[in-house]
């Protein structure tokens, strides 16, 4: 039996919203000077880290938070960072735009989107010139390569992004490496939590870009969704982006788009 995608009402657009915001924690006493800090301000989300890759984001902010603000940017202006706030269109009010904008914020991008559906439950098999492998440990330098080359991680934090990845693996997780003809072409990644699938991670190196890794990635993640249990698959991109068609191709639908907010002076 055919089962149907839940339809998107206020509540499950919450749910998604606080799926797709890591859970809070702290970085242990003798973690790497780039872990992640992730501390919650009502219902909102914040996380930072010095180095590595960019990491201070602020996630599910919204009205009944506004009185949270000054609390949020202090965690942040501590060590001497400036966030990017990620506001829902079901959180955003006028008390919201005018606390932003009181303390320099302004929109600056109006583009990621949030997918969400059903795992895959007839499994699907990669074209013939593309494999699709778990990384273990005998793969995940070739892994960590192609993350940062697909990405294009910049100069300045790239030897920390590779480094974070390094530091982070642990075998239990569920990321994956797809080759062209046996040649490393493209990474992705698929999360658990509460019983639903969070698809990250993706990319594919630049000149190998074209060839359906991505796609197959996308496809191969809803069958491993389906196999581990999982109710429902949700999926990021920004809007219109090829990564974005590839999960509509595979079955996921637009949720909302996220609009992004930074400080004037940091644009």
């Amino acid at each position: 039996m055919r089962r149907e995608v839940p339809l998107l009402t206020l509540d499950l657009a919450r749910r998604l919203e606080r799926l797709v915001a890591p859970e809070p924690a702290v970085p242990a006493s003798n973690a790497a000077p780039g872990a992640v800090t992730v501390k919650q301000f009502g219902r909102t989300i914040a996380t930072k880290a010095r180095g590595g890759r960019p990491s201070n984001k602020v996630f599910c902010f919204g009205h009944d938070d506004v009185s949270k603000l000054d609390d949020i940017l202090a965690f942040y202006a501590t060590d001497g960072l400036e966030p990017t706030f990620y506001v829902m269109s079901a959180g955003f009010t006028r008390q919201v735009s005018a606390a932003l904008t009181a303390v320099g914020f302004t929109q600056c991008e109006f583009e990621q989107a949030i997918l969400y559906g059903l795992p895959s439950n007839e499994l699907s098999l990669a074209p013939r010139h593309i494999t699709i492998e778990r990384v273990t440990s005998d793969s995940l330098e070739d892994y960590i390569c192609t993350l940062a080359d697909g990405f294009e991680m910049p100069p300045e934090w790239r030897d920390a992004g590779m480094d974070e990845a390094r530091r982070t693996f642990t075998a239990d997780e569920h990321r994956f490496l797809a080759r062209v003809d046996g040649e490393p072409a493209a990474v992705a990644t698929l999360r658990t939590r509460e019983g639903v699938a969070s698809l990250g991670g993706g990319a594919t190196i630049p000149r190998l870009r074209g060839k359906g890794c991505h796609l197959a990635l996308v496809r191969h993640r809803l069958d491993v969704a389906y196999m581990l249990g999982c109710t429902l698959v949700i999926g990021a991109a920004n809007f219109g982006s090829g990564s974005f068609r590839n999960q509509q191709r595979a079955g996921l639908r637009l949720a909302y788009i996220e609009s992004g907010w930074r400080r004037r002076s940091a644009l």
